[in-house]
């Protein structure tokens, strides 16, 4: 496997990569005319502008979801010091603990495409 498709395989970094592959593609194909010359240029602006759409909802549904990963881990800590005072408190920590470990290794990955 070559090195590109390993790296894209681990999606590091797709959204960047994305767009020297589609250039790449455009500047091998030879338009025989100035229509095609023009819906080509119109179609990769587009799919530029749809990238950038993604990227953008992307990294804001990002940050939200690292918000939500602040606000358990501010939760987790308290169940955490409360829980020699109840049980309650304890099991609710040993349920939250693995989705925060959940929900932040899916943040990783998906800001890790960024």
């Amino acid at each position: 496997m070559a090195n590109g498709e390993q790296h894209l395989q681990n999606g590091h970094l797709a959204f960047f990569r994305h767009r020297n592959l589609i250039a790449q593609l455009v500047s091998q194909v030879q338009p025989a005319t100035k229509r095609a010359k023009t819906e080509i240029s119109s179609a990769t602006a587009q799919i530029n502008a749809l990238a950038d759409c993604i990227r953008e909802t992307t990294q804001h549904s990002c940050q939200e979801l690292l918000c939500v990963s602040a606000g358990l881990d501010g939760i987790l800590q308290f169940l955490d010091l409360q829980s020699d005072r109840s049980p309650a408190h304890q099991s609710l920590y040993c349920l939250l603990s693995p989705l925060k470990q959940q929900l932040d290794s899916a943040l990783s990955q998906v800001h890790d495409m960024l």
